[in-house]
């Protein structure tokens, strides 16, 4: 599974689509080589119905799948944005706290993002994640619980501030889980043997031109692999090199770069 993942999305197509419509060819030619053409010609009205009606029900089976795992991506998307979202908030919220936790704080909320773009996000492409990301936040959790407020304004801040840290906290927990979440063994199972069957099926029909019904097989083989290729690729959300990018951890890390540039800005450090 790692090693296919570090196969680029476009080359494990290719090859897939190479090997399958191969395979398909050869069993085509195989079974016609065997049989004569005059059967499968002289049952393609019985065949034509027989394989809509496969062709249906495997179609709402991947087209179920297909949804969920599209989803399942956009879920894990979201819970990233929501999560980078929360940890520039907290960095905001900080400026009601006292000078010494407002560093504290501001300095964990840009070392939670650097660890996120430099190390959480390389090793869930190996679909592990960093330790040290959930210390940083317990870190930041301690030094803003363990405050006595001196006036309402610093209590405000100081729950903004925790139910902030609470949000990125949450987010984070759930991405972990997403990225350990796919099509289990059993779905996959069904998927593949549907869509072996609905080939085989049309090595059963006959066209007078050889070649034409090879080609007729192979955009059918094109379609289902296709479509497999991409649930494979979308399962994991964190995983392929066409899933989710720390993109908005960048964009959190030049955020608070630019806040602690601008000396103008009443929230600088």
């Amino acid at each position: 599974m790692t090693f296919l993942y570090g196969v680029p999305a476009g080359l494990l197509l290719i090859l897939a689509l190479v090997l399958a419509i191969a395979a398909a060819a050869f069993g085509q030619v195989l079974v016609h080589r065997r049989f004569r053409s005059q059967d499968f010609i002289s049952h393609n009205d019985v065949g034509g119905v027989i394989i809509s009606v496969c062709g249906a029900l495997y179609g709402v089976v991947l087209g179920f799948l297909t949804v969920v795992v599209w989803q399942h991506y956009i879920d894990a998307r979201q819970l990233v944005v929501q999560e980078s979202d929360s940890d520039i908030d907290v960095w905001h919220s900080a400026v009601g706290l006292p000078v010494a936790v407002r560093r504290h704080v501001r300095d964990d909320m840009l070392q939670y993002a650097l660890v996120m773009v430099g190390q959480e996000w390389p090793l869930m492409r190996r679909g592990r994640f960093e330790e040290q990301s959930a210390m940083i936040t317990m870190d930041a959790i301690t030094a803003v619980g363990a405050l006595k407020p001196a006036g309402l304004g610093e209590a405000n801040a100081q729950a903004a501030t925790l139910r902030g840290l609470t949000a990125m906290h949450d987010a984070r927990q759930q991405r972990i889980a997403i990225n350990s979440e796919g099509v289990t063994g059993f779905e996959w199972a069904v998927l593949l043997i549907g869509g072996v069957c609905i080939i085989c099926f049309c090595w059963l029909f006959g066209m007078r031109s050889k070649p034409m019904q090879l080609v007729m097989t192979s955009a059918v083989v094109t379609i289902v692999v296709s479509i497999l290729v991409l649930l494979f690729e979308l399962q994991y959300p964190f995983r392929s090199d066409v899933g989710i990018g720390p993109d908005a951890w960048t964009g959190a890390i030049a955020h608070i770069r630019d806040m602690q540039k601008n000396e103008r800005m009443p929230m600088q450090m």
